[in-house]
């Protein structure tokens, strides 16, 4: 089997926070008064973004589900190297996120996927209105009988990214060719990833999803600069059979 670099593809875009987005940053200290569940920043600027971790992970959740490539006990297809690869080289998931599987011989990790940081339009407006980078969410436990705060468990206070706040979205997708077929498989593989961000759309990015956290939106979706968000908010529903075709050769 051959493996060559065929091409190099940028997907470029915005997202939109629609509710409050926590991604914990965690904690080494205890502070009276302090923040329970702050969120990840900056180290210098103090600015949040959403680590291109969290977004990688997220996608590949989404995408390991809707392509039935979790099992019944919880594990994922291409996780454990006693599993069997059906086609050592050609399975979506393993091709887009990477695998340490010692069969797999079809090739390196596809996307690269980068920090998000505030767009310069976002962080100008904040900026120019003096408002808040983040905000800070109070949430208690409350008594099933009593129908109020309970007594005995103090109130939680989270991080929260505000609604409205806007990041950069930047994926680098290395397009391979395989035996000679120019990229053909990868292609399709561009699509399934573009129809993960939609599975993302309709579900949560960071914590607390369940609870109305992390509704996101794709702004200005574009791959080598050329428009597709028209196709991308035109795609109704996943097919696990065969990626719709937002991206073509």
């Amino acid at each position: 089997m051959t493996i060559a670099l065929h091409k190099v593809c940028t997907i470029t875009g915005v997202i939109e926070v629609l509710t409050g987005l926590h991604i914990g940053a965690g904690k080494d200290t205890v502070e009276i008064g302090g923040m329970d569940n702050p969120i990840v920043k900056h180290p210098h600027s103090g600015e949040p973004y959403i680590p291109g971790s969290s977004l990688k992970g997220k996608l590949r959740s989404l995408l390991e589900w809707a392509l039935h490539k979790v099992d019944e006990e919880g594990r994922v297809w291409g996780s454990d190297d006693g599993q069997k690869l059906k086609d050592p080289k050609d399975d979506e998931v393993l091709r887009l996120f990477g695998t340490t599987h010692k069969e797999w011989q079809g090739g390196p990790t596809r996307i690269i996927v980068r920090d998000a940081h505030l767009t310069e339009e976002c962080r100008r407006s904040v900026v120019e209105r003096s408002l808040p980078m983040t905000e800070e969410k109070t949430e208690v436990v409350i008594d099933r009988i009593q129908g109020k705060a309970a007594g005995n468990i103090g109130p939680r206070r989270t991080e929260r990214i505000p609604a409205g706040m806007e990041f950069g979205l930047e994926i680098q997708f290395r397009m391979f060719d395989l035996d000679g077929d120019g990229g053909k498989r990868d292609l399709a593989c561009l699509n399934r990833l573009l129809e993960g961000l939609k599975l993302l759309e309709k579900d949560a990015l960071g914590g607390s999803g369940s609870r109305g956290y992390g509704k996101i939106r794709i702004k200005g979706l574009q791959v080598d600069g050329k428009d597709i968000q028209q196709k991308f908010d035109e795609i109704r529903q996943f097919s696990p059979e065969q990626p719709q075709t937002l991206v073509e050769a």
